[in-house]
């Protein structure tokens, strides 16, 4: 059997505030596995998909990326500093001293050695197709807003992603946000080489299996 991508092995990971949201979990992303977790806030997701991008360390346990351990501690993260993590957080962990074409076109010219024209052009693309081309010139919002996490996505394609972790987009999205994201996530999906965890709205269910947390742990969800 062909090794998973990514594996969560008997991962136990405690809230802030001392709750327990996940006890001796296992968990297998094989390569080109699409799923979407249900659930509102407070379920784990979000906790889930910071454990798989190597942004959160378990209590216990241990979690491996591509045959490697995740270490937050250390600087050899596989597939950050290659370009090939999509992570999209709900706040678009974008840099606020940047403007939205800079924060997009960074990562392509030091994770993709494009030179810093290239990486300009191909990051007011990318903007473009989820609506943000005339404000590429914008910083990002605080508090952060949809239009935080459209350019996350957009940074996310404009990689070339290869692992894409989406959670919940911020605020509500208007019918053209939604298609804009449901395309590049569409478009992402259809190479078989991209593995992809999604969370929150309706409207992102179909781009995998369901999955929900309950008590810790993970089990089918709801049926398409």
């Amino acid at each position: 059997m062909p090794e998973p991508l990514l594996a969560l092995e008997g991962v136990t990971l405690t809230a802030p505030d001392g709750r327990l949201v996940f006890e001796g979990l296992d968990f297998q992303l094989a390569r080109g596995a699409r799923f979407h977790l249900e659930g509102g806030l407070g379920t784990g997701a979000t906790a889930l998909l910071r454990l798989c991008a190597g942004l959160a360390a378990p209590d216990r346990g241990r979690v491996v990326l591509d045959g490697k351990v995740l270490d937050l501690d250390a600087l050899d993260h596989p597939f950050l500093h290659a370009g090939a993590l999509g992570w999209v957080p709900t706040d678009g962990g974008l840099a606020v001293n940047l403007t939205l074409l800079d924060n997009v076109a960074l990562p392509l010219r030091f994770a993709l050695n494009l030179s810093r024209g290239e990486a300009a052009d191909q990051a007011h693309r990318w903007l473009d197709e989820v609506g943000l081309g005339r404000v590429a010139d914008q910083r990002p919002r605080v508090p952060a807003d949809r239009v935080s996490w459209l350019a996350s996505l957009a940074r996310a394609g404009a990689k070339g992603s290869r692992l894409w972790l989406v959670d919940r987009p911020a605020g509500g999205l208007d019918a053209a946000s939604i298609k804009a994201a449901r395309d590049i996530l569409g478009q992402a999906a259809q190479d078989p080489d991209v593995t992809m965890v999604t969370v929150g709205d309706a409207w992102m269910a179909a781009l995998g299996d369901a999955l929900k947390i309950e008590d810790g742990r993970l089990s089918a969800g709801s049926p398409k």
